[in-house]
């Protein structure tokens, strides 16, 4: 009766060794795509406050036509026959542009 415990402690052991690391695998591919996730979603709300930065932008130049300058992002703003067509703003990383069809 003994030897029939000595290969039940062998296969529990081996049991809980391939359970551990089917864990182990599945949190670490968690992590791997909640990280993956959070690089996502930085990049999308900076690309919105581009977005948002754009629109004051435009509406502050519509209204007063003056340029306001900003170290953070450049802006600029084509004009053809004195009407806005396109306007690119950049922020070292990445660039939006509206064009006027």
């Amino acid at each position: 009766m003994l030897r029939k415990l000595n290969n039940y402690k062998a296969y529990i052991l081996f049991e809980s060794l391939i359970a551990l690391s089917l864990l182990c695998m599945i949190v670490g591919s968690y992590l791997s795509l909640n990280t993956f996730l959070f690089k996502k979603n930085k990049q999308a709300i900076d690309r919105l406050q581009l977005h948002r930065v754009l629109y004051e932008e435009v509406n502050h130049y519509e209204n007063y036509k003056v340029r306001s300058e900003n170290d953070n992002y450049q802006v600029h703003f084509y004009e053809i026959n004195n009407q806005l067509n396109e306007v690119v703003i950049t922020d070292g990383k990445e660039t939006v542009s509206v064009k006027k069809e």
